[in-house]
């Protein structure tokens, strides 16, 4: 399906594709009218490194510091704290957790709390307590690093001191271990001094009066429009796959759509059943009503693949089983395949008989039946279409004037001309729909395209159904 046919489908469906669309956003607004409405608290805390001043200005430090406790209020101690602050009887820990997010605000030091509520108050409640959560933990975390770090600064001073005590008075290494303990001293100062990171609140918790969720007319546009783009694909879908046909497709589905009637459905394969449809076909030519019997026959099929060859094929032998004369000519000068089905030489063939060749000569023999004749493709051609529209072609078919039945095969209908070339000077068409690989649409347009050209379409077979039962080939 190209573009101008995927627009053309969901022109020709756009009141049903509205409609559908539309009520999608009407059970949208209707579920959300249901739902409780939510309201949304934030509060900005900011983060301070004790390595730096208080400032607004992004350092490596503080940015490292505030990813560090956007994941730390996301923690289930954090989380946990936050839920008790909360209240435990208010809501349960899972839907405290799905109702607080914690971010940092690009790459600033600041971060934002935001939580959800049946209520302004009740919004603020809960951002109010995830943010003392996280500053108490932060709080904590410090205090807990410094007190690791004061507790070893001290032990060591306290080694040092024992190992003053241990030496003399004039002993060389006291001077040395003196100025140690000086230089531990120092450092504990030092880190008492040391500020600690910290969270701060940079805004209290607020909360808007305007619930966030549900809503309603923006909920139902997003899903009128998404409806919209996605029932009109889905109808472009729908419309190409309906395009297939079925493998039970029936013998009045076909002849609907074709408007011909059906003159033998084929099972696949090649057993029993194959061969009994094929002497179906060939009685149904025989008493074609107001058509008389066609004399020379051209098989055409509207895509390449749908087995038209192989109709030809068995159609020609299953004639000539009942000793009747017949040839088949290969007309399908691009990619003939009649010669290697039936093991005999491409060439010299039908294009040579057309360029002034003896007909008689050029004629094969086939092992399968003495009164079957092949004329194969023959050498290519630069314009099939041109060749098999011509004079010359109408007098090969009357050079085989003698014989009971001409079979002529043919290229696919739909990318070429020469179908219709073939199908216009035959005395009958029979039209080869496969179930497998034939679209309804390309079959309905070949077969216009070839009534239009003046070819007389007597029926259609159907290749390759699903049923391998006799009875099958005569109904629905």
């Amino acid at each position: 399906m190209d573009a101008a046919q995927h627009v053309q489908t969901i022109v020709q469906n756009r009141r049903r594709i509205l409609l559908l669309a539309l009520l999608l956003a009407a059970v949208v607004f209707a579920n959300d009218m249901r739902k409780p409405k939510q309201y949304s608290a934030s509060a900005q805390l900011m983060v301070v490194s004790g390595r730096e001043s208080v400032s607004l200005t992004n350092t490596g430090d503080t940015n490292f510091l505030a990813q560090t406790y956007v994941t730390l209020a996301g923690s289930i101690p954090v989380m946990g704290d936050a839920w008790k602050r909360y209240g435990f009887s208010r809501d349960s820990f899972d839907s405290v957790i799905n109702r607080l997010s914690v971010g940092q605000d690009g790459q600033t030091a600041f971060l934002t709390v935001t939580a959800t509520g049946t209520s302004p108050l009740d919004a603020v409640d809960l951002a109010r307590a995830e943010s003392e959560a996280l500053v108490e933990a932060v709080r904590g975390q410090q205090a807990n690093q410094a007190y690791t770090e004061l507790v070893g600064l001290q032990l060591n001073i306290d080694n040092l001191n024992k190992e003053l005590n241990a030496l003399r008075p004039a002993d060389p290494q006291a001077a040395t271990v003196q100025a140690d303990i000086g230089t531990a001293t120092q450092a504990l100062y030092t880190r008492l001094a040391q500020p600690k990171n910290r969270v701060d609140y940079a805004s209290p918790p607020m909360a808007s009066s305007t619930p966030v969720a549900p809503r309603p007319f923006f909920d139902a546009l997003i899903a009128f429009v998404i409806g919209l783009v996605l029932i009109a694909e889905g109808t472009v879908v729908l419309r190409r796959i309906s395009d297939r046909f079925s493998a039970t497709e029936s013998t009045a589905d076909v002849t609907t759509l074709a408007g011909l009637q059906v003159l033998a459905r084929i099972p696949e394969g090649t057993g029993a059943d194959t061969v009994e449809a094929f002497r179906v076909l060939r009685t149904n030519l025989m008493f074609l009503e107001g058509s008389g019997k066609p004399r020379t026959l051209a098989v055409v099929s509207a895509n390449r693949g749908a087995g038209k060859t192989f109709v030809a094929v068995q159609l020609a032998q299953a004639v000539a089983a009942i000793d009747e004369r017949v040839v088949l000519v290969d007309a399908d000068l691009r990619q003939p395949t009649v010669h290697d089905r039936l093991g005999v030489p491409r060439a010299p063939g039908l294009s040579a008989v057309l360029q002034g060749a003896d007909l008689n000569t050029v004629l094969r023999r086939n092992d399968s039946s003495p009164f079957l004749r092949i004329l194969p493709s023959g050498a290519p051609v630069d314009d099939p279409s041109g060749v098999l529209g011509a004079r010359a072609f109408r007098q090969v078919l009357e050079g085989l004037r003698a014989v009971r039945l001409v079979v002529v095969d043919t290229p696919p209908g739909e990318p070429y001309a020469d179908a219709m070339a073939v199908a216009s000077q035959c005395d009958g068409t029979i039209f080869v729909v496969d179930i497998k690989t034939s679209r309804k649409r390309a079959v309905r347009a070949t077969i216009e395209s070839l009534e239009r050209g003046g070819a007389n379409v007597v029926g259609v077979v159907v290749n390759r159904t699903a049923s391998n039962r006799a009875s099958a080939y005569y109904g629905a």
